[in-house]
């Protein structure tokens, strides 16, 4: 089975989410912005897993 691609969360999809917000970044800075976001999520829900939160 293939995976659905529409729903990934690009780069470029965070900078134009962010724009329409009133916040201007320039590609770098989304870049480390979705590597925080995908951290963060990966943290919580290997919490949620074990129980711990």
């Amino acid at each position: 089975m293939e995976k659905d691609k529409t729903n990934d969360l690009t780069p470029e999809r965070v900078k134009k989410i962010l724009k329409k917000k009133g916040t201007e970044v320039d590609i770098e800075e989304a870049q480390a912005i979705l590597k925080f976001v995908k951290m963060i999520a990966h943290i919580a829900v290997n919490q949620y897993l074990r129980g711990k939160l």
